[in-house]
């Protein structure tokens, strides 16, 4: 069956705290103005650890999904399996007539590239190369283009979607749990500033957090 694609998913945004500021100020306990500063500065870095731990944005934002061929799928026996069979290729997730799930929300998709080796990379049309649904927890995408199977063992690189979304809850907030979960660690650092005491997996917040890990990119 092989192994599983690799999976990247990127942002070129700025990552910030989500939540109100004060609020966390506030939950901190931050004893004069001059400290505020470093307690936000903590909660823009916590945010922007905690959304590669879960391996996806938690704002609404510009981010490309990249799904790449692995080396086991680079060699014949991995292609004599699929010609034999139609599974081996599909079981990955790139395939036509399989859905290709997207890691978070998704308020829209700009484009969607497949790129090959020693070619020009291909720009899918929506419609009619492939198709989307939006309205599920993990958006997904099913191509409908065809592509001849030389073409898609020997040339196929990877597919690129561009996309705008974010993980929010149905009120357009974070959800609670990973908002506590950056304040408990916000907390933790500020207490104890770099002497390694604190490790925020063993105080709670990977109970928190483990829900909305994605598992083929977090961690």
């Amino acid at each position: 069956m092989g192994e599983v694609m690799l999976y990247s998913l990127v942002t070129n945004d700025v990552t910030k705290y989500p939540g109100d500021v004060n609020g966390l100020i506030d939950f901190v306990g931050s004893a004069g103005p001059y400290r505020d500063a470093i307690i936000e500065q903590i909660g823009d870095a916590n945010t922007s650890t905690i959304e590669k731990y879960l391996g996806t944005p938690l704002g609404k934002r510009s981010c490309r999904f990249v799904i790449s061929r692995n080396a086991s799928e680079l060699s014949d026996g991995y292609h004599n399996t699929w010609l034999r069979t139609g599974t081996a290729f599909t079981s990955n997730g790139i395939s036509t007539n399989q859905w290709i799930e997207l890691p978070c929300r998704v308020e829209s998709i700009q484009s969607v590239t497949v790129s090959i080796w020693g070619g020009e990379d291909i720009v899918l049309t929506e419609g009619q190369d492939f198709y989307v649904d939006l309205s599920c927890k993990y958006p997904k995408i099913m191509l409908g283009w065809n592509m001849s199977i030389m073409d898609a063992f020997y040339k196929y690189k990877n597919m690129i979607v561009d996309f705008t979304g974010g993980l929010y809850e149905v009120d357009g907030t974070v959800p609670a749990p990973i908002l506590l979960a950056i304040n408990m660690a916000t907390k933790g650092f500020f207490e104890n500033p770099g002497d390694g005491v604190f490790n925020p997996m063993e105080n709670g917040m990977n109970f928190l957090l483990r829900n909305y890990q994605v598992p083929a990119i977090g961690g």
